[in-house]
């Protein structure tokens, strides 16, 4: 019923345990250790321009190198890079883990192939360069224009992020940029209007999305995809003999498909932007002239507009439930703390978050709204977006 799928399955499925101040002179022994194990088999290495900051993939995993490669724009041969990744998988004796070093802009993975924790770690350690010396806010969130104008939604996993953001990239005059990352540049001389730009070539998206878009299945069908589920007995989700919780609907398998996209909440695919909508509908910078806020319970009001202070307290506290595919199962459901909801940031200051949301929020007076995307629909939350968005 559908073409056998190029899906590769990681042994570790989300991300593992990490150091992120390891010491230079230990990093240099892990870095050695990594190098010794990645030149003994087959080396990959590539060079990603991230915003204009050059990270290198060293490692031996062809799936981490082969989603590295279609995920980034690739660096102008000859550039030295700023920032390294070395992945070495297949090491004897060592749990799966993760290491940085701020003195050395540097990390290594051992034993854990998922794309996911290497392509996050990639953009922190862009972030935490691009925050020190370039005058830019990095921002866990999707990025949408409307009509020229651009959005940028922050939220937890699981409260709507990339539902609202489709529904707007779907819209006549709607744009996609992304939905996982922002930079937020700010003009040195304070003129001019604040842009924001997202800086990946292709989307590492949740096939979960699949359920809200039945479309998506013929696109993620085509393209390299990670960790998706291809047996009935391996579902998070099966609750009796063929009806599935997640839709109530007969079981896919039991109609005939060999893989479910939303068995697995952290299963995902890496699609170009332009396999998802027509060239024209694809844009890679767009001013700042809305931030939304998500976030999903059964007892606050469906829509809160914010003061600057507000808002910043709202994003420091990062408040969120913990929901499939963002944790261990047994946290699924319980509440969690993501300051900025941001889980990405490797070298996190506070002080420079706080700094720079202020501005966004004061200097450049850019809206914000905070929506509850529990007591409403999916198309209610995005009318109020785009009622915020009418008033400016």
């Amino acid at each position: 019923m559908a073409r056998k799928l190029d899906n590769y399955h990681t042994r570790v499925r989300r991300r593992v345990g990490s150091d992120r101040k390891t010491p230079p002179e230990e990093m240099r022994r892990l870095i050695e250790r990594a190098r010794d194990h990645i030149n003994s088999t087959k080396v990959f290495r590539s060079k990603a321009d991230i915003n204009g900051i050059v990270v290198e993939y060293v490692g031996n995993s062809l799936h981490q190198y082969e989603f590295w490669k279609e995920n980034w724009w690739e660096a102008p041969v000859g550039v030295e890079a700023h920032c390294t990744i070395y992945s070495a998988s297949g090491v004897e004796g060592r749990e799966p883990f993760a290491y940085y070093s701020p003195a050395l802009s540097t990390a290594v993975f051992f034993n854990t192939e998922y794309y996911g924790q290497c392509k996050s770690w990639a953009l922190g350690m862009t972030a935490a360069i691009l925050e020190r010396k370039f005058s830019t806010l990095s921002i866990h969130g999707a990025l949408a224009e409307y009509k020229g104008k651009g959005v940028i939604i922050i939220a937890p996993t699981g409260t709507g992020k990339t539902s609202q953001a489709f529904k707007l990239f779907l819209k006549p005059g709607g744009k996609i940029l992304g939905d996982d990352w922002v930079f937020v540049q700010f003009p040195e001389d304070g003129s001019g209007p604040l842009t924001a730009v997202q800086p990946e070539k292709s989307l590492y998206m949740r096939t979960e999305t699949q359920l809200e878009h039945a479309w998506l299945r013929k696109v993620f069908d085509k393209r390299k995809v990670e960790n998706v589920v291809e047996d009935k007995e391996s579902c998070d989700y099966v609750v009796d003999e063929d009806r599935c919780k997640l839709t109530g609907e007969t079981c896919v398998f039991d109609r005939g498909y060999t893989h479910c996209y939303y068995s697995f909440g952290n299963s995902r695919a890496i699609v170009p932007r332009e396999a998802l909508l027509a060239p024209e509908k694809v844009a890679d910078m767009t001013t700042v002239d809305l931030v939304v806020l998500l976030s999903r319970d059964d007892h606050s009001p469906p829509e809160v507009r914010l003061n600057p202070e507000e808002a910043l307290e709202v994003l420091g506290k990062g408040e969120y439930m913990i929901r499939p595919g963002a944790g261990p199962k047994e946290m699924w459901g319980k509440t969690g703390y993501e300051p900025y909801y941001n889980p990405y940031l490797l070298e996190r200051d506070p002080k420079v978050q706080d700094h720079y949301f202020l501005k966004i929020f004061k200097d450049y007076g850019v809206p914000r709204v905070l929506l509850n995307t529990g007591p409403e629909t999916v198309e209610q939350t995005h009318q109020r977006i785009l009622a915020a968005l009418e008033e400016n």
